[in-house]
């Protein structure tokens, strides 16, 4: 699999190797790669460069151009590990110039980080792009204003993008005019916001309250697994039994809930049974070869086509490390 070009897919497979401690060699050789290819503003992996100019048969997303912000930044968390691993101050520096380009981008009225350039847009990505890393970091560089950064995007994410009604998270708020351009309860996007306040909450030191956090995490996972097909699967769209029964989304949530349950943040056994079906059910999707199918490639759609992608194998290696190594939970 090619992934020289990638950032953000790249990075999911990294994170997944990293969690089961395994092709190390690559994992490393692709974050190199990816601060060998950092922009003069700090951006990973070449920046930005592969703009899907059919998007407009794929996606509901009314969109003419699109320059993102913080899908680059996916790969500091993987810089960050290897610098725990090396001590090699190369990876710190290169997180620090994805830090300050962030720190540089704008920002919506209440703080928001913009998803891209030409909006004022935030998007559930970055929970998991960002969020978890800027923990990591400001703990790595004793930083606490990077930590309260991660809390105050968790905070305003939520404030704009979590439905009250369904406990479920809409994929992208557009702050002129207000509104939700990708407004569907897309099964990624959940996993996204789920997955990246998990392990934000898990990273943060033990003085940090955590209640909120943990009861959000408790009633996302109540509203999910009310929409779980009885084979295992999530939909596409999550409420939306006319889109795909699809692998990320459903990957993303059997690890979010298996990593709840295992670090007691949540204990019921009607989340134990949709994490391991989940889990049962992509593992049927798995070939002779490793490869994960019925992973939805970008963009975002329940009209985007099914196959085999990085980020795929990635969460499928989270996932099933929760699994392995808790065999008796």
């Amino acid at each position: 699999m090619d992934v020289a070009h990638e950032d953000w897919q790249k990075a999911i497979a990294v994170d997944g190797l990293l969690a089961t401690e395994t092709e190390l060699d690559w994992a490393r050789r692709a974050i190199d790669r990816a601060i060998d290819t950092q922009t003069s503003n700090g951006q990973f992996a070449y920046g930005w460069g592969n703009y899907p100019k059919d998007w407009a048969r794929w996606t509901e997303y009314d969109v003419e151009t699109y320059n993102p912000t913080t899908l680059a930044a996916a790969l500091a968390d993987g810089a960050l590990a290897f610098y725990n691993r090396t001590g090699n101050e190369r990876y710190l520096e290169a997180v620090e110039k994805q830090t300050m380009f962030l720190d540089s981008v704008e920002r919506t009225s209440t703080g928001g980080i913009t998803r891209r350039r030409e909006e004022d847009e935030i998007w559930t990505e970055t929970l998991s792009f960002v969020c978890p890393y800027f923990v990591r970091y400001g703990r790595i560089t004793d930083s606490p204003a990077y930590i309260k950064a991660a809390r105050d995007q968790i905070r305003i994410h939520i404030d704009h993008l979590l439905d009250s009604r369904t406990n479920l998270f809409r994929h992208i708020w557009r702050e002129t005019p207000d509104c939700y351009p990708a407004s569907s309860f897309w099964s990624r996007a959940n996993g996204w916001a789920l997955a990246g306040i998990l392990e934000s909450t898990l990273r943060l030191p033990a003085e940090y309250d955590k209640s909120k956090l943990h009861s959000l995490i408790e009633s996302t996972a109540s509203a999910l697994i009310k929409y779980q097909d009885e084979s295992g699967f999530w939909h596409q769209k999550i409420d939306d039994t006319t889109t795909p029964l699809e692998s990320s989304g459903t990957l993303i949530f059997a690890y979010a809930l298996k990593t709840a349950l295992n670090e007691g943040i949540i204990d019921d056994q009607r989340f134990r049974e949709a994490a391991r079906d989940g889990f049962a059910a992509v593992r049927n999707e798995v070939d002779s070869s490793g490869a994960v199918h019925r992973v939805s490639k970008p963009p975002a759609s329940a009209r985007s086509e099914l196959g085999v992608t990085p980020y795929g194998q990635g969460w499928f290696l989270k996932a099933a490390t929760q699994f392995i190594t808790n065999e008796q939970n």
